[in-house]
């Protein structure tokens, strides 16, 4: 008696789970990518400017949002004004110490400038650099 292979000459079908196990991860890719993106408290409408700076390694990015109590946020975190340079105090010990050299200000439209340069105050007087986002102009 001969033996025989029983086994199919052609690779079935869990051989190929491989190959889309690789194109799943090719397509779910782009949609993790954003998620990688430093994004930080709400959405606020910045102030045109004219003026555009290089980009600025490992900023702090402090939020002002618009509203009852001007919400402001370092990072993603939401603070009070008056706890404001304790977070960041604590962000530089934590992330970077001596590293993180400047402090990126988003203020929505409607915040009053005295806020505004109260919070600028603040960061100026912990030693940071300090500047305040703007978009360009004719761009919404």
């Amino acid at each position: 008696m001969k033996l025989q292979l029983t086994l199919p000459s052609k690779p079935g079908f869990l051989h190929t789970l491989a190959g889309l196990d690789i194109i799943a991860l090719i397509l779910v890719f782009p949609l993790l990518g954003p998620s990688f993106v430093q994004q930080t408290g709400i959405e606020v409408t910045v102030h045109e400017s004219p003026w555009r700076l290089k980009q600025m390694d490992n900023p702090i990015v402090i939020t002002l949002g618009a509203g009852r109590g001007t919400p402001l946020w370092v990072n993603k975190k939401q603070v009070p004004l008056d706890e404001l340079e304790a977070e960041i105090q604590r962000l530089r010990d934590e992330e970077g110490g001596d590293t993180i050299t400047t402090a990126v200000v988003r203020s929505d439209v409607d915040v009053s400038s005295g806020v505004e340069k109260d919070v600028i105050n603040r960061i100026l007087k912990i030693g940071l650099n300090c500047g305040l986002a703007g978009r360009p102009i004719g761009r919404d």
